[in-house]
């Protein structure tokens, strides 16, 4: 029907005028993805994700394994601390937390702050859909397996500039090398786990 043809043009024309003033990345799996330019300041929602992600990535920890050292923390504390053991836990899950501070750049969050900073065709670009930032996160993971970071170090994030110029190859190595650090992350906190004391019941005395 001639009317439904008009409406669908209408649409993509109205979808499309939205990246007028943006940068073509790339275009992935049936979508087109854009960059915001350098004159063109970021809108606030994904400024502020951005900001948020920025800080995240400086402790070297992402929200879910932070949630889980906290965790930790709080069933060493629950088991005692009289324990010199359980004390010892707490020290050392401290220790790993200032351990990462500027020494792991961590792969998830600098998949999320791609998922930010880019815009997929089919968004808002003022707005942060969170059904379509997960499908761009699980995308970039699989390039990401794939050997392929363009969707990242093409974006130009200013304070990640020397993370950008580095070379392919170098680039890998760092990858490959946090990846494996989130891995020694979990393997060593469930080694601590095996060494955590339970609280020693109190029998009344008679």
């Amino acid at each position: 029907m001639p009317g439904k043809e008009m409406v669908n043009l209408k649409n993509i024309f109205k979808r499309n005028k939205n990246f007028d003033n943006m940068v073509k990345v790339f275009s992935r799996s049936g979508h087109t993805y854009y960059k915001f330019p350098k004159e063109l300041n970021l809108p606030i929602e994904r400024f502020s994700m951005v900001m948020a992600l920025m800080e995240r990535l400086s402790s070297g920890l992402s929200g879910s394994e932070m949630d889980l050292i906290l965790e930790k923390m709080e069933l060493a504390l629950s088991a005692g601390l009289s324990n010199p053991k359980n004390a010892a836990l707490i020290a050392t899950y401290i220790h790993i937390i200032r351990e990462r501070n500027d020494t792991v750049i961590h792969r998830d969050i600098l998949i999320n702050l791609a998922a930010t900073w880019l815009v997929r065709d089919d968004e808002n670009p003022n707005v942060i859909n969170a059904d379509i930032h997960k499908e761009k996160v699980t995308l970039f993971d699989a390039m990401c397996k794939e050997g392929s970071h363009d969707f990242f170090t093409r974006i130009g994030i200013e304070p990640l500039v020397p993370l950008l110029n580095m070379s392919a190859s170098d680039f890998q190595i760092l990858w490959d090398h946090n990846v494996q650090q989130q891995q020694l992350l979990i393997k060593a906190l469930n080694q601590l786990d095996s060494r955590r004391e339970q609280r020693q019941p109190k029998y009344n005395q008679t």
